[in-house]
């Protein structure tokens, strides 16, 4: 009986695998990588939407519609965004619930839906979340508050004042939206005159890339700012380290 012989793998052949092996693993990085950058813009894109429908509709009906966002990047608590008219007059702190049960509610709301892919890749960044601060720690990314028009405070992208020796200062309106509680309670405060057509008060929103329902570190960031007596929606974004440069620009 002729016993036929066990021949194992050639090194050559144990390479080429490996080879394939690092190749997909490099494959499956770039569209993670991608796929969170894809999803960071279009939640900038969703909030944007809903803002400036909040604009259009105290344009078209002339009345004052105000803003709430509440919760969390959850599916426990979902963050969301309204928008509606009210009794309570812009400036004054409303909560969504009195959004939702007056009579003149509009359809339109951003909020943080699980079965979304993109918000499975990008959250939108709220107090005590410590998002902001964990996706901008890495090493080469920029913070938004170096870029110039943060410091001009001409282009009211900035706050300017004296400090105790007489000295003008600046500060950035952006501040750390993984710390700073008041840029989102100040959104219950929030919306647009029915008379002079522009928003009331200065907030802006972030949002970070997500894995595995945390930040990326170096990951893809985004920020929407809309300046007090302004009536546009400004838009900033962070390719992030591992597809761009770390540099922030203006969309």
């Amino acid at each position: 009986m002729r016993h036929r012989s066990i021949r194992g793998y050639s090194l050559i052949e144990l390479l080429v695998v490996l080879a394939i092996v690092g190749v997909l693993a490099m494959v499956g990085v770039t569209m993670i990588g991608d796929r969170s950058s894809g999803a960071v813009r279009s939640v900038m894109d969703e909030l944007e939407g809903t803002i400036a429908a909040a604009h259009k509709r105290a344009v078209s009906v002339g009345r004052d519609v105000n803003l709430v966002a509440n919760g969390a990047w959850s599916s426990a608590n979902p963050f969301e965004l309204a928008y509606g008219e009210t009794t309570t007059a812009v400036g004054a702190a409303v909560t969504n619930a009195t959004i939702l049960a007056n009579g003149r509610q509009t359809s339109e709301m951003f909020r943080f839906r699980a079965t979304d892919r993109d918000h499975m890749h990008a959250g939108v960044v709220t107090a005590g979340s410590g998002w902001w601060g964990t996706a901008k720690a890495a090493a080469g990314m920029e913070d938004i508050k170096d870029l110039a028009l943060f410091k001009d405070s001409s282009l009211g992208f900035c706050t300017s004042g004296k400090d105790e020796e007489g000295k003008t200062t600046t500060a950035p309106i952006v501040s750390d939206p993984g710390t700073d509680a008041s840029n989102l309670s100040a959104l219950q405060a929030m919306g647009i005159s029915g008379y002079s057509k522009r928003f009331n008060g200065t907030f802006y929103l972030a949002v970070v890339g997500l894995r595995n329902g945390a930040p990326m570190v170096g990951g893809p960031m985004g920020v929407l700012v809309v300046q007090g007596n302004g009536a546009t929606v400004y838009k900033f974004y962070n390719p992030g380290l591992a597809n761009g440069d770390g540099k922030w620009r203006r969309l």
